[in-house]
């Protein structure tokens, strides 16, 4: 660089400026290398976007659930509306619904006000039963002869009556907050005294009337006692009764309006009486829209992995190639190459007809698009339908009618591996020692405190005399009620049965947490010395390893080759159990695929970290070069500053000596 000045002085600030912008050409390069990482790591999130919206196709191809399914349309849903499970098994069903399901109703007696106290405050309980009424006669609303018999599906439900409530208005309430299973309304007459309680059973069927016992004060037991085999302060209104439906000439009675089980896997909601004809039909457009998707979304990933990876050439001689952010990036290009070597690679663990994608009418094209032929497509669905939910997503299937496939997850191997039973799982009971005593007497033997698998109740028996059928249903309702269990019990509460008068409780969990016991001043009188068997989980192999068992769930552990595999036994015998077959389908290996592209630990989040610690690195750099540069401005500045001072002095110098020279010229 030619030095420069200006009047024998330098310019220092235009040197020093030319001479930093050659230092400061790693600045430049820096910014190119940010700018490059930048635009890799909006590729990459792009690229994450579109490996997402295929995940959800994806996600969609695994859900067999959705594959087939099976509609149920009534001729008139006026009469009777269907709908249809899995299960349901084609054809045409005449449906003549005869009745109709109702609940109970019961009024009390007329009141004056419905704020005025109703007895002296006393605490009273109102126990709920619920059952069903046979025998006698019916007249005016009141029974003569009639008997009730408990569902011991239903749990005795309290509300405490109170200083607090113990109006017509306050009873109401107190009812509904308790949640009994009843729904209690003031209803006015228009007479003298025309406020009544009107209880309606919240469940219809022949089982839902109600029993309702008072203890406590006197005046609360005249307004709400009623027993339909005795004292009857409540009149019935309305009779609890079944609805009765015949389908195909066959009669069927169901405690509701809405009937199941009549037809395999449909539900029938009958409207009104008449007669309707039901069709259920196999759906499996729910099977080709998945695949229909699933096309899509690859096609649409697969455009944006071409933009994103693109070379395009330069004309220009030399120039480099541009195209996408991501030409010649590994991670992008091989996850373009392996998301096709998917769609010709054997899917394991099939034993179907249907094998690959191509059956289904799946082909790539020229251009690299995935192209559908609908029609082959449907051929399949119709021909094999079971076998194409196979290759498309994960499933297990099982050989012994008592054995259940549950599920697998990604660590479970395809195949099929034998199922062996050592220990069948069961329920934990407690049996009386000897007969019970079939009389309950109030604060003698009324009192009775049960913890079932961990969970400890205490309940009030009512007093009377009981038959041993009916204390052993009037103890599993109380006690189910005090455990909150609603319903028909599945694994809660209790089931009571009784034995020439032996009570056994039984837990209706299986397993190792099913245990049972009591106390309180019943305990004795109902079960004596009772003898107590803690349940037990089911133990067992699946392929020949150790499984590990939760009451009926065996499930492979982790590490060996069924790992994940879960399995029911829901009875049967100990010994060889038959088999359990696993298949992975397409839908898992692209699963797995994706996932190893964009999950936590995946290839693209391992890229983008790579990328931020680079740009981290090159702003090290940026500060580190600026420390440098300042620097090296301040030396520059400082040499041509004194090189500056030193030619000014040499401009003196010189000036001086040419006026000497000058003077010299004229001495004669």
């Amino acid at each position: 660089m030619a030095i420069t000045s200006t009047g024998g002085v330098l310019d220092v600030n235009d040197i020093v400026n030319k001479l930093m912008t050659v230092e400061s050409r790693p600045f430049l390069a820096m910014q190119n290398k940010e700018k490059a990482y930048t635009a890799q790591m909006a590729a990459y999130g792009t690229l994450s976007g579109a490996l997402g919206s295929f995940q959800t196709s994806v996600t969609a191809l695994a859900d067999n659930s959705k594959f087939k399914t099976i509609s149920a349309v009534s001729s008139e849903s006026g009469v009777v509306t269907a709908s249809a499970g899995k299960e349901a098994v084609k054809g045409s069903y005449s449906v003549n619904v005869t009745q109709m399901a109702q609940a109970q109703t019961l009024t009390s007696a007329g009141q004056a006000s419905t704020t005025a106290l109703i007895g002296s405050g006393a605490t009273t309980k109102l126990t709920f039963e619920f059952g069903s009424i046979s025998g006698g006669t019916l007249s005016n609303g009141t029974y003569t002869g009639a008997t009730f018999t408990q569902d011991p599906g239903r749990a005795a439900r309290s509300v405490t009556i109170d200083s607090s409530n113990n109006s017509l208005q306050g009873i109401r309430d107190a009812i509904n907050k308790a949640g009994v299973g009843v729904t209690a309304t003031i209803v006015s007459d228009g007479s003298a005294s025309p406020n009544r309680l009107v209880l309606t059973s919240n469940q219809t069927g022949d089982t839902a009337s109600m029993r309702i016992a008072v203890a406590g004060d006197a005046a609360v037991s005249d307004l709400l006692s009623y027993a339909p085999e005795g004292t009857q302060k409540l009149t019935q209104n309305n009779v609890a009764q079944n609805a009765k439906v015949t389908i195909n000439g066959v009669a069927v009675t169901s405690p509701s309006n809405e009937v199941t089980g009549a037809i395999q896997g449909v539900t029938l909601t009958a409207a009104k009486v008449g007669l309707s004809t039901v069709a259920v039909n196999s759906d499996t457009s729910g099977m080709k829209t998945v695949v229909t998707n699933f096309v899509k979304a690859y096609n649409e990933l697969s455009a944006s992995l071409k933009e994103l990876t693109a070379v395009v050439p330069n004309l220009k001689p030399g120039a480099p190639k541009a195209g996408g952010p991501l030409q010649g990036e590994s991670t992008a290009t091989s996850l373009q190459g392996n998301l096709r070597k998917l769609f010709v690679a054997a899917v394991p663990g099939l034993n179907g007809n249907v094998t690959s994608l191509s059956q289904l009418g799946v082909a790539f094209q020229k251009d690299g698009t995935l192209k559908l032929d609908s029609a082959k497509l449907q051929k399949a669905i119709d021909a094999t339908p079971d076998d194409v939910a196979k290759l498309l997503a994960t499933s297990g299937s099982v050989t012994d009618s008592l054995v259940s496939f549950v599920s697998s997850t990604s660590k479970s191997e395809v195949g099929t591996r034998a199922i062996s039973i050592a220990q069948l799982a069961t329920k934990g009971s407690l049996t009386g020692g000897a007969a019970a005593d079939l009389t309950i007497v109030k604060g003698v033997n009324d009192e009775l405190s049960m913890t079932v698998n961990g969970v400890t109740t205490n309940t009030i028996l009512v007093a009377g005399t009981y038959t041993a059928d009916t204390l052993a249903t009037h103890v599993q309702s109380m006690i189910n009620g005090a455990l909150g269990v609603t319903g028909t019990a599945t694994d809660a509460g209790i089931t009571m049965k009784q034995n020439a008068g032996v009570l056994t409780a039984t837990s209706n969990r299986y397993g190792s947490v099913s245990k049972i016991a009591i106390s309180g001043n019943a305990s004795s009188s109902l079960f004596g010395t009772p003898t107590t068997v803690d349940g037990l989980d089911v133990t067992g192999t699946i392929g020949g390893e150790p499984a590990s068992g939760s009451g009926q769930l065996l499930t492979g552990t982790s590490g060996s080759g069924s790992a994940g595999i879960q399995v029911k036994i829901d009875g049967g015998t100990t010994g060889d159990r038959g088999t359990v077959n696993i298949s992975k389908g397409i839908a898992a290996q692209f699963a797995a695929l994706v996932d190893g592209a964009i999950g936590t630990d995946g290839s693209i989040p391992g890229k983008n970290k790579g990328i931020t610690k680079s740009l981290t690195d090159i702003e090290k750099q940026r500060k580190a070069l600026d420390v440098r540069l300042t620097e090296t401005e301040k030396r520059y500045r400082r040499q041509y500053s004194a090189l500056d001072v030193t030619l000014s002095k040499m401009q003196s110098t010189n000036v001086y000596l040419g006026q000497q020279l000058a003077a010299l010229s004229t001495i004669r």
